[in-house]
């Protein structure tokens, strides 16, 4: 009895200690666009450009492709996940994407002139599902699952060995874990993609 009596206060003390945690997080962030070769012939096609114009654009665009870098710095915590966004000046001009949002629950909530500081409602678009694809990658000397979203247009690296409210700021579903990684396509006219890796991790209580 007098061995309970003093574990319990031990036990109790590590329970309020994981509690208590939080992460400070930054994520390096790369944002790159390019027109598929096939579209770009399309339009010279129907715009009767030369062949040769054709072929310089397409090399001038592999060459020098359309491409920025930001960081984001993630304080993760059990009740709320707060990611901010830097800009790091590359050629161009670049205008942020937003200025902070707030993951919660598996919702991302956007900035807005409110109390908090963010929206009351939800990012509305529908969530995606995921599937595994049984590859692993490391990050940090974390061991990372790879999923793939069911519309083939998002990867995300998740991460049991961390808590759940490790995010970047994506939704993740029917998946558990810490995503330290992702990376998100979006085809069209031109073809963005997005790609976010965890690249310092920091432990406070």
């Amino acid at each position: 009895m007098r061995k309970l009596i003093l574990l319990f206060p031990f036990l109790l003390n590590v329970s309020i200690s994981n509690a208590q945690k939080i992460y400070r997080c930054e994520f390096a962030e790369t944002i790159s666009s390019a027109m598929p070769d096939s579209v770009f012939r399309n339009f010279a096609s129907k715009n009767n450009l030369s062949l040769e114009a054709i072929e310089q654009f397409l090399k001038q665009q592999k060459a020098n492709p359309d491409f920025k870098r930001l960081r984001l710095t993630v304080r993760a915590e059990k009740d709320q996940t707060i990611i901010n966004v830097d800009t790091l000046p590359e050629k161009g001009s670049f205008r942020k994407r937003f200025d902070s949002l707030l993951y919660r629950n598996d919702e991302i909530f956007n900035s807005a002139q409110t109390l908090s500081g963010f929206s009351d409602k939800p990012y509305g678009r529908p969530k995606r599902s995921y599937r595994g694809t049984g590859k692993k990658l490391s990050i940090l000397n974390y061991q990372c699952d790879e999923f793939i979203s069911t519309d083939s247009t998002v990867y995300i690296w998740v991460s049991t060995e961390l808590p759940e409210y490790i995010n970047p700021g994506a939704r993740t579903n029917n998946v558990k874990g810490a995503v330290l990684g992702f990376q998100l396509i979006q085809r069209g006219i031109i073809t963005t993609t997005t790609k976010a890796i965890l690249v310092k991790l920091q432990q406070r209580l």
